[in-house]
Order: structure tokens, then sequence, then C-alpha cells
């Protein structure tokens, strides 16, 4: 459930400094040569510049507008959204990470001894009282807890105890904690020790600095942890005190990651001082000490260190890796051959500057431009890098293969083929391409497009098929870098035929009957709906590639949503396979088995192709605008008035989930948009802040 970057645009004046082509002719069916779509007319490659045109009255003497002098990265706050109650959980963690990249070393924390599900998605809550220690690996905005690998807490001295789950935890004060793109810090307060992080894209960089030279300085690496209530089925870790390495594998095993049978993980730690003393502990945790090696599901391991007075710090360097151990040494050695924890930062810090270029933006107060840059920042969070740093990978079939491109996962397409994608078809032109490629590989590999790609597998996740129109959307702004027709192909198959990896649910009734039966089917009338957008979306992707036939077929098909429309109720509904409305009971504030995450109004406005038609079953273009309106009205007061709660759900217009998202755009396609700029601005103003609770929902990977 996204807190969303596209209704901070009306706050501010923007210079998109990137642009979107048309696209390539039918005839060439999307490929050049190579296999690939037509040359980037348009790249991201010169996003960010220093300039942009003059006054705007196009004379031959117009001056460049000379940007102000300001550093990008200060304006963002990564603490907005990492904490809120209830419905209005941000689940982001404000750990360090580079633009998309693979690892991403952060907080984790609980309240003492205790993680929650909806709280510790990414495995940090701002409103927690202990830090107990930092993982490497998340989807920041993901709405069930995940990823979390290799968890490693600095501490003083070890024990039984700090062997157990949150053992090594400390309590901490936000007071002592920072963060800024491609850095975090927190003193650990129970511990006496100062952690930082940073990143490259595979290598987690870890400064800890003790309080007191003569401590016990130890780190503890948790190969059983997971957040929540995940935990670790399988790992082995091996300790080498004369290379001061630590490497082994744990098993990620969360709420999406468990249905493929969970993510091995694989790593390699190395330190910048001498083991003093080591161990390991097995399942039982009891601890052996002096023992280089461990296998088993809650397994750990330690090492001690004797500080320097002058300078009593430990450096760890730990890449990931899902390829092999020997990748993660690899990714190691590629980026980190030397630990340098502050040029590492500075590097994240700069390559955050370029991404945040890609957009620059006048006016505004000083927090409407923070919540702006920390919007486009959480946008990089995700998809993420999944190819190492030489490019291997671990494909969908389960092989390694090696791209000479950068290969993505972690694509929550449900959520993101709203807002995310398109916002890439314009300023992340080249990435978007890779990422275009990366589904079309996955289809490859794995039989089928995904529609909620986690790692190297299917998760299911959600309704619909939006990787179709996150492809035909590219493809048609002109996006290079992936092979069309072979996209197309894949998105045509789960279309039209029944397929294993979570295809279309219902399609041949679907398809037969023109909707989903609400008795054959879960959220069959989300299923309808999405399945009609992804159809239109599918439509204008063959006739621009010349397949005539199937776009008169996909046309047809996308006006699917017009027999849900229930004309006594006014509303789009579930149907049976009998034809019956499941009218008996309706209520349109409640949520209903034939939804996915909405209700009767929600799903209203589920027609973002075809506003006219939509318009037509409401009576005409004017009886749409008007109904829009008493809409937005009946949220505003819903929302300011003592009803609203964040620990329910919001029945009305709900800019915290999906289905609500475009739903104040319909009034520019209705002839209104006045009252689009109007209600967009609200939704900015009420639904987003600058605070770690500000955001009110979910928001995303990738927002």
């Amino acid at each position: 459930m996204p807190a969303r970057l596209a209704p901070l645009a009306p706050l501010l004046s923007l210079a998109l400094l990137a642009c979107s082509g048309g696209p390539p002719a039918a005839s060439s069916a999307g490929t050049s040569g190579d296999g690939t779509s037509g040359a980037d007319t348009g790249s991201s490659g010169d996003a960010g510049t220093g300039t942009a045109t003059g006054t705007g009255s196009g004379g031959e003497d117009d001056e460049p507008y000379m940007w102000p002098d300001e550093a990008l990265v200060e304006l963002v706050d990564p603490f907005i959204g990492s904490g809120g109650l209830g419905y209005r959980v941000g689940t982001i963690n404000p750990g360090a990470t580079r633009p998309f990249g693979m690892v991403k070393p952060g907080p984790d924390t609980g309240l003492a001894q205790i993680q929650l599900s909806f709280l510790n998605c990414t495995g940090y809550h701002y409103d927690q009282t202990h830090v107990w220690g930092f993982s490497h690996a998340r989807i920041n905005g993901m709405g069930v807890p995940d990823y979390g690998s290799v968890l490693i807490t600095p501490t003083t001295g070890m024990s039984e105890a700090k062997a157990a789950r949150a053992g090594a935890r400390s309590a901490f004060d936000h007071g002592e904690e920072e963060a800024s793109p491609g850095y975090y810090a927190v003193r650990l307060a129970d511990a006496g020790v100062r952690a930082e992080l940073s990143a490259t894209d595979h290598v987690a960089l870890h400064r800890y600095t003790w309080e007191d030279p003569a401590a016990d300085a130890t780190v503890v690496l948790d190969l059983g942890y997971n957040p929540a209530d995940g935990a670790s089925p399988a790992g082995a870790v091996t300790i080498d005190p004369d290379g001061q390495t630590i490497r082994g594998t744990m098993t990620v095993m969360g709420g999406y990651s468990n249905r493929l049978g969970g993510v091995p993980t694989h790593f390699v730690a190395r330190f910048s001082r001498p083991f003093a003393g080591f161990g390991v502990w097995g399942d039982d945790q009891v601890l052996a000490e002096g023992t280089a090696s461990q296998e088993g599901a809650a397994i750990g391991a330690w090492a001690s260190f004797d500080l320097d007075p002058g300078d009593p710090r430990v450096e760890v360097a730990l890449a990931i890796s899902y390829v092999s151990i020997d990748q993660a040494a690899a990714n190691l050695a590629a980026e980190a051959p030397t630990t340098d924890f502050d040029g590492v930062r500075a590097a994240a810090a700069t390559a955050w500057e370029g991404e945040l270029r890609r957009v620059r933006a006048l006016g505004g107060t000083d927090d409407e431009r923070t919540r702006f840059y920390t919007a486009l920042y959480h946008a990089f969070l995700a998809p993420t890098l999944f190819s190492e740093a030489d490019g291997w990978y671990r494909g969908f079939d389960g092989e390694v293969h090696q791209a000479d491109y950068r290969y993505h996962s972690d694509f929550s397409l449900w959520d993101t083929y709203r807002t995310l994608h398109p916002l890439f078809n314009l300023i992340q032109r080249d990435r978007q391409g890779e990422m275009m490629r990366s589904l079309v590989t996955m289809a490859a590999e794995g039989g089928d497009l995904p529609k909620w790609p986690l790692a190297f597998g299917y998760t299911g996740g959600m309704v619909g098929t939006p990787a179709d129109i996150v492809l035909a959307d590219a493809y048609l702004k002109g996006i290079a870098g992936f092979d069309a027709a072979e996209a197309y192909a894949a998105a045509r198959l789960h279309a039209t035929t029944p397929r294993p990896n979570a295809g279309r649910a219902g399609v041949e009734g679907y398809r037969a009957r023109g909707w989903v039966a609400s008795d054959e089917a879960s959220s069959a009338a989300s299923r309808t709906l999405e399945f009609a957008h992804a159809d239109f979306a599918l439509g204008e992707m063959a006739a621009a590639l010349g397949e005539a036939e199937d776009a008169a077929d996909f046309a047809v098909r996308a006006q699917s949503y017009k027999n849900l429309w229930e004309p006594e109720l006014g509303f789009l509904i579930g149907r049976r396979a009998d034809g019956s409305f499941e009218s008996a009971g309706f209520d349109p504030l409640t949520w209903q088995g034939y939804y996915a995450e909405g209700t009767a109004w929600h799903y209203l406005w589920m027609v973002p192709h075809d506003v006219d038609g939509l318009a037509a079953l409401m009576g005409g273009r004017a009886a749409l605008r008007a109904r829009l309106a008493d809409y937005f009205e009946v949220s505003k007061a819903f929302l300011e008035g003592p009803e609203y709660t964040p620990l329910e759900p919001v029945p009305y217009y709900w800019h915290a989930n999906e289905p609500s998202l475009h739903a104040a755009h319909l009034f520019t396609a209705a002839g209104d948009p006045a009252s689009a700029q109007r209600w967009i601005a609200w939704a900015a103003a009420a639904t987003t802040g600058a605070a770690p609770t500000a955001s009110r929902g979910t928001t995303t990977p990738g927002p």
C-alpha cells in the first residue's frame, strides 16, 4: 500500500531532465539486429545536468537557467516512512544503500526482544526501543516481512544469552541516530558502541567504535535470523582466523520468499583486525569457543578483538551473493579490495546525488522539498540489482547465468505498474530498459512472465498480470534494450491460456463469458478489472507490433469491465458464473471477497484505460465528474473526521492503497483538470509528511 511520489508534483515547479520518445515503427517488430528494441533516443544518460533551457520565450538569446548550487542528498530524510501504526505503517528501513543496490545494510529493531510481523517487514520500526543488529538485504516498503539476511551485531563480551534471538540487542536513542543517502549511524547504548554503515552495490561496510578501548569487543553474526516471525531453515558458517574472515550461507524464508522454498544467501565478511577469539553455536545455542565451523538452522558465529586505545574501531566489509560463497568473495574483491569506509560512503553519496539530479525542483517550502526528494529517493530503492559484480545471476530456472546488462529482480508489479514504472519511462530510461529485459529473461528462463518476482522465483503475489502493462507502456514510450516481440509473446501467453506460475486465475472463464466469476475465483471483480486494463495495454502493443488480429481481440476484451456494472447499485461488483450479481447485502464501504484490498468505492474508478466508457455507464462525463467530486468530498470529510482511525482500512479514497492512486487524475480525462489539481494537492498534503510516522501506509517497493 504505497505512499506515492506522483501527488507531490503539483507542489513544485519541476524540470524533468529526460524525455520519452514514441514507439519504434511497427514493421521493425520493436527489435534491432541484436534482438533488442531500437536505439534509445531519450536516454537517461543525460539526466541531471546543471542547466535547463532558458526563459521560455524561445528566442535565440535565451540564457540557460542555472540551478542553485545545492546538494540534493541533504534534502533527503531516510527516516520518513519508517514508523507509523496500523494501516499507517511505512516499512521503510533508514539503512545505507546505493541506488537499486543488492546489499542494503540497515538496523533491525524490536520492542526489547519482540518483533511484530506488520511493523518489522524490513527489520526496522521507528517507535521500537532496541537495535537487534544490522541485516543486509530487504525490499523497502514491502508489506510482509522478508529478506533480512546475516544479522551482525557489535557488543561487549560473548555469552549463550547473546546467541539467543535478539540476545545481543542494545537500547538506542533517536537523538544519537542519523541517516543520509548511503550512510547510517547509531549509538548502541548498552554496548557502548557507535555503529556506522555504508555500501557499494554488493558489499556492506560496517565501522564499529567502542567507547571503552579496554572493552571485550565482540562482533556476533546470527545466521538464523529473519525479520518478525521468520527464521532460516538451513545455514553453514566457517571462520578463517588467519584470513580474518567469516563466510557462510543462510536461508531467507520470509512471507513471500517461502513461496519459492526460500532464498539461500551467501556471504563473506572480512574484518580489519586479527581475531583475539572466535567461536560458533548450533541449534542448541551452546557456545563452541575455538570451533571454526557449524551447520544448522539457528546457528551463528562470533569474533572478539583486542582494541587499539588510539583507534578502538573494528571495520567489517561483508559481501553477499545469491550465486555462491565464492561469488560473494569475488564481489568483495571487486568492490572493496581494501576497507575504505569513508571512500565508500563518499562514493555512495555521489551516486545518490547523480540519481536525484534526474529531477530538479524549484519552489516549495523546505518541508515540501524534503518530502519530494525523499520520495524520489524511495523510488530508487527498488527493484533490486540482482546480477553480481561480474554479471552472474541465479535465474528463474535455478541455474546460474551471466548478463551483459544490469539484471534486476524484486518487482512489486501490482504496486509499481501504476506510478513507478511510468516515472522510470521518463527519468530512468536506460535502467527501465534493463528492467524490462530482466522481466523478459525471467519468462524465458522460468516459463512465464512474473507478477511479483522476488529474488529468483515466482511469488504469485496479488492479482492481474501487471507485467503486461509495464512492458507495453515501456515499448510504446520508446524504451530500448529489450526484445518487444518476445515480451509480447510472453504476455499474450498468460493472457490467453492458464499458466502454472500464477498467471491469470480464471482466465478461461474470463475469455469465455467476459468476467471472472466470483464463485470460481477469489478477488474476481478485481481480477476482471485488472485483466481488462492489461488487455487494453496488450491491444495497444499488438497494434504497434503489427499484430492486427490480436489488437482487435484485446480491444474487445478491454471492455470486459462493463460486465461488472450493476445498474441499480451503480457500482462494479462481483458476478457469478450464471450471470447473477453479488448484490444481496451489498455495502460499498466494506471489503468484499470479490475485491483485492478494497471496497466498491475504490474499484468503481478502476477503469483508467477507458474513462469515457465508464462515464457512459454513469450517464455521461458530467455525471462522472459530479460523482467523482462527491467521492472526494466525502473522503476528505472522513479522513478529517472522528470516524477515521489508522487501525482500520479507509473505505473511501485511500492514498495508501493501490486501487485508489489514479482516481484524482480521472478528472483530467473527464475534462476537469482544475479539480484534478485540487484533489492531487489535497492528497499530497493529507497523506504525506516529513516525519517518520507521516506515511499513511506502506510505501511499497519503489514508491
